[in-house]
């Protein structure tokens, strides 16, 4: 745990914070240790081995333990910060958007092993209780995300995870590139049918009105017309085929609620 080999403990580190009592702290087992949540009227802290985050007045503060001392590194909360829940691992991540348009996850856990822990089950739901609260308590940072989910392979660093937001009249897609660390968004697409494809030429503008329109194919995710031809694609390398799959239909499904939408106001005169 943080401060066993500087000689600083947890307290000390998080004294800045400390300008209010805890209202709430829960904990949470995890594949790496047990997750803690305080919640207080003017701060949020998050905490799991030896990473720990503190949410305060627009700031993003993390502490890592290291040999010598602890290292703390100070960021500002931009557009916004959002915790997505993974998908198909039932994991937690913590999500910066740091610089427009580009987002990197800075904080993660895993669920146990519903297989080989006894205890799996129990410990999922106490971490489906802990995320809950802490989707609520940094709701207001959220920058007007409804869900998040991030979609790939289990992992504490999430590199090869897809990040879907979900703002209600639209959803965006971000995936990270090659030797980047942080992950760009690659896809916006809307209840019109309205996809937005950023490249760096310019944006690629498409409509897709029907879930059918929306399909994967190899590593790509790919939009066609009607009578299925190509309008455009958008690679997705890094996650399985079943992830693509469920991109897709997510995908779809926007397009539907927009359908629904447009049969719900009846025509027009």
């Amino acid at each position: 745990m943080l401060g066993s080999a500087t000689g600083t403990g947890y307290a000390d580190l998080m004294a800045p914070f400390r300008d209010a009592l805890a209202d709430e702290v829960m904990t949470s087992p995890t594949r790496a240790g047990t997750l803690s949540l305080e919640v207080a009227p003017r701060h949020v802290t998050v905490a799991l081995a030896d990473v720990q985050l503190a949410i305060a007045e627009g700031v993003l503060t993390i502490t890592r333990a290291a040999r010598r001392r602890a290292r703390r590194v100070v960021r500002p909360i931009g557009a916004r910060l959002v915790v997505a829940r993974g998908l198909p691992s039932e994991g937690v991540g913590i999500w910066l958007e740091s610089r427009p348009d580009q987002v990197e996850r800075v904080f993660g856990a895993e669920p146990r092993d519903l297989i080989t822990s006894a205890d799996g089950l129990t410990a999922l739901r106490q971490l489906d209780r802990l995320v809950r609260r802490m989707t609520g308590a940094l709701a207001a940072l959220g920058g007007g995300v409804r869900q998040a989910l991030e979609i790939g392979p289990a992992g504490d660093r999430g590199l090869d995870k897809v990040l879907f937001l979900d703002f209600g009249d639209h959803v965006s897609l971000y995936r990270r590139s090659l030797f980047h660390p942080r992950a760009v968004r690659v896809l916006d697409a809307h209840e019109s049918g309205l996809v937005v494809i950023p490249t760096r030429s310019g944006e690629v503008r498409i409509t897709c009105r029907s879930r059918f329109g929306c399909s994967v194919i190899g590593d790509y995710v790919r939009f066609t017309t009607p009578a299925g031809d190509d309008l455009a694609s958008v690679s997705l390398p890094w996650v399985s085929r079943g992830d693509r799959d469920e991109i897709a239909r997510r995908l779809g499904e926007i397009f539907e609620r927009g359908r629904g939408a447009d049969v719900d106001r009846g025509p027009t005169t």
